[in-house]
């Protein structure tokens, strides 16, 4: 696994029970951004990482014609999305 991006914008929800579900990310690379949708989400864990909380996504996103998997993860003390590609 290695780090793709730091998403630039994140669009996300929080449900009901104060879930964070991620919904589409826009990612800068070199001059053009983009915006990508997260098709599905495959699993969703809380866990520590470098000693901090953080919600891990597994997502599922189409670009360009293409599906591929993603791992997103959004650190609660920092309140800070990280993109990474499976």
């Amino acid at each position: 696994m290695k780090i793709v991006a730091k998403p630039i914008e994140m669009i996300f929800r929080t449900t009901e029970n104060g879930a964070i579900r991620p919904l589409r990310f826009k990612l800068q690379h070199d001059d053009d951004a983009k915006i990508v949708a997260v098709d599905q989400i495959i699993k969703v864990e809380k866990t520590l990482r470098a000693g901090k909380a953080a919600y891990v996504f597994t997502c599922q996103s189409t670009v360009e014609g293409v599906a591929l998997l993603y791992e997103l993860r959004y650190a609660l003390d920092d309140c800070k999305w990280v993109l990474y590609k499976i």
